[in-house]
């Protein structure tokens, strides 16, 4: 059975993301309308005019339902067989980059948060 808090929570989120989509087209930005939703959460989170509480029970369901949303992209993959292997050296250069930028990065951002926490205390 699915709680009011979640049914809320669920409406929220589809709130921002409509909110994204709606600055997207409006604007005619190349950026997605769920990136700039995802953008507008985090900006409400941070400056905390939404709490955490108010979107963690969809977060949740969401989270534990994450392996559902990795058969279309995997389906997709299935269908271009043929491209990958004519293309398989730009791609693992691509991924091999991406995976690098995404580990530099977060290890800075571990160092910085780390040397902020060692001056607060």
């Amino acid at each position: 059975m699915i709680r009011k808090e979640t049914v809320y929570s669920f409406a929220m989120l589809l709130v921002v993301l409509g909110a994204g989509n709606a600055i997207s087209l409006g604007l005619h930005l190349r950026v997605p309308g769920n990136v700039i939703g995802m953008i507008l959460l985090a900006v409400c989170l941070l400056t905390r005019l939404v709490d955490v509480k108010r979107v963690e029970p969809a977060a949740d369901m969401l989270l534990s339902e994450i392996g559902l949303f990795f058969v279309p992209p995997g389906v997709a993959v299935m269908l271009y067989f043929d491209v990958i292997a004519r293309q398989w050296l730009p791609l693992v250069v691509g991924i091999a980059g991406s995976l690098l930028a995404v580990l530099w990065v977060t290890a800075l951002a571990a160092r910085l948060l780390e040397k902020k926490e060692a001056k607060e205390d």
